[in-house]
C-alpha cells in the first residue's frame, strides 16, 4: 500500500542503473549452493563485489546492503546501534545470514549483529530473494545474505589505510598477503572508534524509556585471516576467520552498554572425485558474545555459538543436468546470566535439488526434510524454471516454502517467552524478467508471499504468540548500464506488508516502508573518480497497531576519490548532504550531515 510518495518523481529516472555492470558475469553460490552464472541462476540475485563495495566507501555492512532492490534497513541510531535488515517485507530473524558458508547472529535475539560487521574486511556480498529453505533449513523465509571475506587471491600483498571523520571518528588498518601457487593467505586488522552523538531523544514511555543527554560512542577492533590451496589437482582447501570486538554505548534504564565479541571460523574441503562426481565437505562455527553494563557495572552476559556441519554431492548428469543431494547438520546453543528452561537445540536437515533443462525450459526444484529437536519434521521444497525469450532477455516464474523456528527469547526468556510456539511457515510465488546488452542489465520481480503462525506479543498473554498471519506483496526492479566513463544506477522496491487476522487485521507491519528507492551516478577521470547517491524511503509504522508514524525522508551521499600514484590514493565522503532529520525507529536520530576523508596505500 503506498501511503507516502515524496521520492515518486525521482522513478522517470530509473534510466539510471543500481550496481555497476560488468562484462565479465558475476558468478553466484548461494542460490543453488554451487557455482552460477548470475544469468544462469533462476533466482532473483544480487552481487556486490570488493571493487563496487570500494566504490561505495561504505561506512556500515547496511550501507552496501540498503543498495538491494527489495532490502529494506533499520537501526536505531549511528555506528554500533542494533541494525534490523527486512528483505521482502519479511521479519528480521527471517533473513539466513552465512559468513564464508557458516550460519551466523545471536540464537537469543535470532537476528545478525550487522552494526558489528566491517566492511574492509569483506570481498564481496551474495543476497538471494525469495524462500531458501529448502536448501538450507529455518530461517529463510525472506532469503539468504552470504558474505564472503577477503579473498586472499585478490587482496593486495600489502595495504594500509587511515580515516577520520565527524564526531571524532577514526578508523585505521593494514593487511598483508603472500603466496603465488598452491597455498595463498591474507591477513589483516582494523581498529575503528568514533565518540557518536546522543543517539535517543528520550522518553519515558516510549524509545529507550529514559532520558540520557550524552554521547553514544563506539570501538572496534577486527580481525580477519583466510588460507586457501590445493593439496593436489582434483582437492582444494579453505580456512577462514573472522572477529570483531569491542564495545557500544547507547540510552537505556536497564544497561547503557554492550561488550561483544562476534567471531566465525569455517573450513571447506572440495574433492572432484571423477569425472562426473564432486564433494564438498564443510564445518563451521559463529559465536556472538556480549556482556551488557549499566553505567560501567556488569547487568548480564549473553554466549551463543552455532555449529554446523554439511555434506554435498553434487552428480553431473549431462552438460547440462546436474543432481545435489546434502545433509546439514546444526546446533545452537546459549549461556548467560538469564536462566533459560533450554540451552540448546539441533537440527539435522538432509535434501535433494535438480539444476538442468526440461526441453525448452531451465529448470531449478528442491526437496527437503528437517528434523528438528524441539519442532520435529518439517518439509519444505521449491520449484524454479526460466525460458529464454532470445538470447538477451528471460522470463522465469518461482514457487517455494519455508519456515522459521523461535528464537530462544521468544520461547524461554523469563517473564516473557511462550514455550508452546509453533514455527512460523511461509509460501512464496513470483516471477520475473530480465534483460541484458553489453552495457546494461535490466531486472523485474513480483512476489505474493503467505506467513502463517507469525509471532508477535500477544496482549492476551502477555507474551509472543501466534497471533496471526502476514501476506507481503511487492515488484523489485533494477537497471544498471555503463557509457563510457559515466555509471548510473537505480532500484526500485514497492512493498505491501499486512498482518491478516488477529487483533490487527489488515494493518501494516511495522518499519517496512512501501516504497523505497536508490539512484546513483559516477564518473571516472585519469585519476579521480566522483560519485553520488539518493535514498528516498516512503513512510511506514513504529508498532503493530500503526498509530506511530516513521515519516518519509530523502537523503543524498557524495564520494570522491583522487590517485596521486598507482599505490597511493585519498578518498572522502558527504553522507547525509542535506543534513535531514530522519528516524528508523521512533526516538531514535538517525546521523545528519557527516564528513569523512582517508588515506590509502596498497602493492
Amino acid at each position: 500500500m503506498v501511503r507516502n510518495a515524496r521520492f515518486i518523481p525521482f522513478v522517470l529516472f530509473l534510466i539510471f542503473p543500481g550496481l555497476v555492470y560488468s562484462a565479465e558475469e558475476p558468478v553466484v553460490v548461494t542460490a543453488t549452493r554451487t557455482a552460477q552464472t548470475v544469468d544462469a541462476s533462476l533466482s532473483a540475485v544480487s552481487v556486490i563485489d570488493r571493487e563496487e563495495i570500494e566504490a561505495l566507501q561504505p561506512l556500515t555492512v547496511t550501507d552496501i546492503l540498503r543498495t538491494v532492490p527489495g532490502l529494506t534497513v533499520s537501526n536505531t541510531g549511528g555506528l554500533g546501534q542494533p541494525s534490523s535488515v527486512f528483505l521482502r517485507g519479511s521479519e528480521s530473524d527471517h533473513v539466513l545470514v552465512l559468513i564464508d558458508g557458516v550460519k551466523v547472529g545471536s540464537t537469543t535475539l535470532g537476528s545478525t549483529s550487522f552494526q558489528f560487521l566491517d566492511p574492509d574486511q569483506i570481498e564481496r556480498i551474495e543476497v538471494v530473494r525469495g524462500p531458501r529453505s529448502s536448501l538450507y533449513g529455518p530461517d529463510a523465509i525472506g532469503g539468504v545474505i552470504q558474505i564472503f571475506t577477503r579473498d586472499p587471491a585478490k587482496a593486495p600483498r600489502a595495504s594500509a589505510f587511515a580515516t577520520a571523520g565527524t564526531d571524532d571518528y577514526s578508523k585505521f588498518g593494514a593487511r598483508l598477503s603472500a603466496g603465488e601457487h598452491a597455498i595463498k593467505f591474507s591477513l589483516g586488522a582494523n581498529y575503528e572508534k568514533s565518540k557518536g552523538y546522543d543517539v535517543c531523544k528520550g522518553s519515558a514511555t516510549a524509545g529507550c524509556f529514559t532520558f540520557e543527554n550524552d554521547r553514544d560512542g563506539y570501538e572496534n577492533l577486527s580481525v580477519q585471516a583466510s588460507l586457501a590451496g590445493s593439496i593436489n589437482n582434483k582437492t582444494d582447501f579453505s580456512v577462514s576467520y573472522l572477529s570483531s570486538t569491542g564495545e557500544t554505548e547507547y540510552d537505556g534504564s536497564f544497561s547503557n552498554e554492550t561488550d561483544f565479541s562476534i567471531s566465525v571460523l569455517g573450513v571447506q574441503l572440495s574433492v572432484d572425485a571423477s569425472d562426473s562426481l564432486g564433494m564438498k565437505f564443510s564445518a563451521g562455527q559463529s559465536q556472538d558474545d556480549t556482556d551488557t553494563l549499566k553505567d560501567g557495572a556488569k547487568t548480564d552476559h549473553f554466549n551463543t555459538s552455532r555449529t554446523s556441519v554439511s555434506w554435498l554431492n553434487e552428480f553431473s548428469l549431462s552438460a547440462a543436468n546436474m543432481v545435489m543431494l546434502g545433509i546439514d547438520f546444526a546446533s545452537d546453543e546459549v549461556d548467560s546470566g538469564t536462566s533459560y528452561a533450554q540451552t540448546s537445540r539441533d537440527n539435522l536437515g538432509g535434501f535433494g535439488q535438480f539444476i538442468g533443462s526440461v526441453g525448452m525450459l531451465d529448470v531449478q526444484a528442491a526437496l527437503r526434510y528437517d528434523d528438528n529437536e524441539q519442532f520435529g519434521d518439517s518439509v519444505t521444497g521449491d520449484a524454479s524454471v526460466g525460458y529464454d525469450l532470445n538470447k538477451s532477455s528471460r522470463i522465469t516464474a518461482q514457487y517455494g516454502t519455508a519456515f522459521k523456528a523461535p528464537t530462544f527469547n521468544e520461547l524461554y526468556y523469563p517473564g516473557f517467552g511462550n514455550a508452546n510456539l509453533d514455527p512460523e511457515e511461509s509460501a512464496t510465488v513470483e516471477a520475473g524478467y530480465r534483460w541484458r546488452d553489453q552495457n546494461s542489465r535490466f531486472s523485474a520481480n513480483i512476489f505474493s508471499s503467505d506467513v502463517d503462525n507469525l509471532i508477535a506479543y500477544d496482549a492476551a498473554l502477555f507474551a509472543p504468540g501466534n497471533v496471526n498471519a502476514a501476506m507481503i506483496q511487492g515488484l523489485e526492479i533494477q537497471f544498471d548500464t555503463a557509457m563510457d566513463a559515466w555509471k548510473f544506477g537505480a532500484a526500485l522496491t514497492l512493498l505491501s506488508a499486512e498482518q491478516d487476522g488477529g487483533t490487527y487485521d489488515g494493518k501494516e507491519l511495522p518499519r517496512r516502508p512501501g516504497e523505497f528507492l536508490e539512484l546513483r551516478i559516477d564518473r571516472a577521470f585519469a585519476k579521480a573518480s566522483a560519485g553520488a547517491s539518493l535514498f528516498s524511503s516512503g513512510s511506514t509504522y513504529d508498532d503493530l497497531a500503526n498509530t506511530t508514524v516513521i515519516e518519509s525522508y530523502t537523503t543524498i551521499d557524495l564520494r570522491g576519490a583522487y590517485h596521486f600514484s598507482a599505490a597511493w590514493h585519498i578518498v572522502g565522503r558527504v553522507t547525509n548532504l542535506t543534513d535531514e532529520d530522519y528516524e528508523n525507529a521512533s526516538y531514535y536520530r538517525q546521523p545528519g550531515r557527516q564528513f569523512f576523508v582517508g588515506l590509502k596505500w596498497m602493492q
